[in-house]
């Protein structure tokens, strides 16, 4: 008796609940789900190729981040943790994305996935 009651309960909610109710508490259910990237300390270009060089380490990812001022921003992403990739200590950047992926098809056992986060995508100048 109590399944049978149990079913007609979750049959109940689910007629009262709107579409935009249920894709609602889907995306909070995966949101939840979903670990989070935390900011680690910048590597050096030097130490980027290094961990991606290091037997039995987790696989280290290419993340770029385009401006449209500055060019693309290098981010190195291994496991839940997101490094800022830097050289003389001024952030690694690229023109295009052609010379990004020209540097970072030389690095060896990098992650053959680059991630492009357009998040923060903003044109700084018009179309002319």
């Amino acid at each position: 008796m109590t399944v049978e009651k149990k079913k007609k309960s979750i049959e109940d909610l689910e007629q009262d609940l709107t579409p935009e109710q249920v894709e609602t508490m889907v995306d909070t259910f995966f949101e939840q789900m979903e670990t989070k990237v935390t900011k680690g300390k910048s590597w050096t270009f030097h130490r980027f190729c290094a961990a991606c060089d290091t037997p039995g380490a987790e696989r280290v990812q290419a993340v770029l981040y385009p401006n449209d001022g500055q060019g693309f921003a290098l981010y190195a992403r291994q496991g839940y943790t997101q490094h800022a990739v830097t050289y003389n200590r001024r952030p690694v950047r690229f023109r295009t994305m052609e010379k990004a992926l020209t540097i970072l098809a030389d690095v060896g056992e990098l992650e053959p996935e680059v991630i492009v986060d357009l998040s923060d995508w903003r044109e700084e100048a018009g179309p002319f």
